[in-house]
Parts: C-alpha cells; structure tokens; sequence
C-alpha cells in the first residue's frame, strides 16, 4: 500500500469511529469524557501515516525516470522527456492536493510559472530539477541534498540530452492566466466552506428544543438528545427549585437557548437534565430507585404553572421540603401510597 491509500484509508477510519463515537454520545452510551478520547484518537490515526511519510526519492535507471512521494508516484520514460532544468530555488506556489509538510510537500501544485504542476521536495534544499515530460507535464523535485539532486540532473541530461527551458515565455503566461483562475477557485471554495461550517455551527447553536407533556399517567420529556417517560407511581417527591446548580454535562446537547442529556452535579450525582438556560426556575423530579430528573419550560411563568398542573395530576397537595436549600422554592409533595 503507498502513501497516499495508507492516508485515505486513515481518514477513513478516522471518520468512521468519528461517526461512532458522536452516535454513542447522542444516545447517550458512554460517558462525556469517552467521547473525547475517542475523539482524540480518531484526529491522531489520521496523522500516523503522515509520521511514516518520507522525503522525495528519485533515481534514474534502466531509461525510466522514477520519483516516488506522498502522493506521487511516477516513472516517466526517458524518452518522453522533453526538457530538463536545474533551478536553485522557484516559486512552489500552492498545494491543490496532496501532502504538505512545514518545509516540504507533494503533489499537484500551481504556481505562476507552470500553472498546474507535480511537486516533490523540500524547500530545505536550494536546488530543484524541472522535467518537461508527455507533451506539457510539468514535474518539479528535488531529493534527500543538493548533491545528490545534482547527480540525479546530470543523470538525466546525459539519459536524454533534453535542456531547458521547459516552457516558452508564451506558455508561461498561459499558465499563469490557469494559476490566478485557480487561485480564485480555492478561494472561494475555501470561503464557501468556512461559511457553510460557521452557519451549520450557529444552526446548531441556536437549536434545541424542549417539550413538556402530561398524560393521565405519565410525565413525557421530549429535548434534543434527552427523552424521559416517567410514570407518576414511580416519582417519589418533586420540587420547585431556582438554586440548582447544574454542573457538568457529560453526555448530550448544549446550546445558547437549550442545556439538555446527561449531568452531574453534587447533589444529585449523575442525573437527567432539559432546561431553558434564560430560566432561572426548574423543576426537580425525583424518583423512587433514586435517579433525578430536572426540567424548565420556556419561562418562569409557564414552569410555575406547569409546576401546579403536576400536583394536581398527581393528587396530593405541596408541602414544605427540609430547609436543605437556603433560598430555594422548595414546595414539594410525597406520595401518600
């Protein structure tokens, strides 16, 4: 496998324990600090083939001409060699695919002299050869240090008699009338991408819901990456709260408006949690196996209503809650039964 299918077979990987990873979170199975190990580790197996990518290699035998990179990998025969340079120092321009390193990179690249082209080198390196090759390809390289890039030039010069230059002035200007259009089509590609990632992250921001039910046996909880149908036998007491301090999330959804999935806190450990963030008032529903649930709705009025709905539909009258919440609503109800 070369370097290129090592690469995409890791970005392959990479997405899909990616996708994984964000399906167990929205469901809820496994914990917050989890998916971000996961997330860690699917971002790190991308660059691990990126580790074992090595310089440019070029050798120039049995009338072939061979240079092998990340992502490029050619043997171009000799006789199909049109024009040979040696340049100490051109502008690479810029990557349009391939691998690009902090002094080294590539593959197919553009730039104001070639417009499209094939790069393979360092920028470490002062000196580059410049093939001309199959009518107008363009392949710029250089290898490991300068004399040994010099010894591969003179090998091809002496392989093919081919001298420079390997393109005319008018061809230049051709090629950079390509490059500019180019230029421009990453950038607006580039610009479009930006713009379609920040409105998706405002969507998401801003989205979220909550919806509040009751029926005639059964509270429903309905938010984003948050459902609770809990049967009223199964509540042991609720209250009505303005001091909870809601803690961590660790599992679910977290926007400007909507805070909802799975928290911990505190005081009650690892619980289940949909409120309207603008909402200083919740409701605290607590169960008889001992889990808690903590809700809002859209404002404080409408929680209080829902608040006294909630004691009615469960028949029993509010009372006081040991004074464990200073400054608390603390009205709440027990069970009879």
């Amino acid at each position: 496998m070369n370097d290129s299918s090592k690469f995409w077979a890791a970005v392959a990987a990479s997405t899909l324990l990616i996708l994984l990873d964000v399906a167990l979170i929205i469901a809820s199975a496994i914990p917050m600090w989890l998916f971000w190990v996961i997330l860690v580790v699917s971002l790190v197996l991308i660059f691990v083939p990126i580790l074992s990518f090595k310089g440019a290699q070029a050798s120039v035998s049995d009338g072939r001409l061979r240079v092998k990179a990340p992502f490029v990998d050619l043997d171009i025969p000799l006789s199909s060699i049109q024009a040979v340079e040696c340049r100490r120092g051109f502008d690479i321009g810029f990557r349009v695919y391939g691998y690009g390193g902090i002094s080294s990179g590539s593959g197919d690249f553009t730039n104001d002299e070639f417009g499209a082209y094939t790069f393979a080198g360092s920028k470490k390196i002062p000196v580059f050869v410049v093939v001309r090759h199959s009518g107008r390809r363009i392949l710029a390289f250089n290898v490991h240090d300068e004399a040994e890039t010099m010894s591969v030039y003179r090998a091809l010069v002496d392989g093919t008699d081919a001298k420079g230059p390997v393109m005319t002035p008018e061809e230049s200007s051709r090629a950079a009338m390509g490059h500019r259009s180019m230029r421009n089509v990453m950038i607006a590609l580039t610009t479009i991408c930006i713009v379609v990632v920040v409105a998706i992250v405002a969507v998401v921001m801003v989205s979220g819901h909550i919806d509040v039910r009751m029926d005639e046996d059964s509270l429903e909880i309905d938010a984003t990456m948050m459902h609770e149908d809990i049967p009223f036998d199964e509540i042991s007491h609720i209250e009505l709260r303005d001091d909870v301090d809601y803690g961590m999330r660790t599992g679910g959804f977290g926007g400007m408006d909507i805070s909802s999935g799975n928290f911990r806190n505190d005081e009650f450990g690892d619980y289940r949690l949909a409120i309207h963030n603008d909402v200083d008032l919740c409701i605290v529903v607590h169960m008889r196996d001992g889990d808690t649930v903590v809700f809002n709705l859209g404002d404080r009025e409408s929680t209080e209503s829902f608040y006294q709905d909630l004691l009615d539909r469960l028949g029993t009258e509010p009372i006081s809650t040991p004074a464990a919440h200073p400054g608390a609503w603390n009205p709440g109800w027990r069970s009879t039964s």
